[in-house]
């Protein structure tokens, strides 16, 4: 059941997403107030669902701290390295984490089949997901005067010289939420072994 701990958890996530729209407007940018809003619709659906998904505290936490990953580049994190990883790689492995987390809930229960091919589902529909984002991040920008698309477009030099930059960040953002996803079943699945 939904308790009050979770109600403030959402409200700092819905909180630190109009702060990230508020801040955008006031550099006179667009970029982020789309992602931002759409972020918020999400948590909101995900909160309102939350019951009847049978999420826990802390899937709730996960899938709230890998939408807002990709909101911190508002704040130059997309500029930034930790351990000698760029942000955007942990942002792509956090946020399919999260969807596979979604999925293994939605799902569980309402499909008849083993677990195994349950998980296969999940890893697919993960990396299907993914693949529209790539698909929505390269449209919007070619598309988009400001060239930073929808989601994004954070492309920095790849480590081999014949490979293009471009399909370097495509190919190594889908990697990530491979391995994301991967990771969020495994979680999911262990979290639930007495379902």
């Amino acid at each position: 059941m939904r308790s009050k701990s979770i109600t403030f958890i959402y409200w700092t996530f819905i909180l630190f997403f109009i702060s990230v729209v508020i801040y955008s407007l006031s550099l006179h940018q667009r970029h982020y107030v789309f992602d931002s809003i759409l972020s918020a619709f999400f948590m909101t659906i995900f909160y309102r669902y939350y019951d009847d998904l049978k999420f826990d505290a802390a899937s709730f936490i996960f899938i709230g701290v890998g939408i807002s990953m990709h909101e911190l580049g508002r704040f130059g994190f997309y500029g930034m390295q930790f351990f000698g990883i760029n942000w955007d790689i942990y942002t792509h492995a956090a946020v399919s984490f999260a969807m596979a987390i979604i999925l293994y809930h939605a799902l569980l229960g309402r499909i008849k089949l083993d677990k195994k091919w349950i998980s296969l589902i999940i890893f697919l529909l993960t990396i299907g997901i993914a693949l529209v984002g790539e698909f929505v991040e390269f449209s919007g920008t070619i598309f988009l005067k400001d060239g930073q698309g929808l989601l994004g477009l954070e492309s920095e030099a790849g480590p081999f010289s014949n490979v293009s930059i471009d399909y370097w960040d495509t190919m190594s953002d889908l990697a990530m939420n491979a391995l994301g996803g991967i990771l969020g079943i495994f979680y999911s699945i262990l979290l639930n072994r007495k379902i």
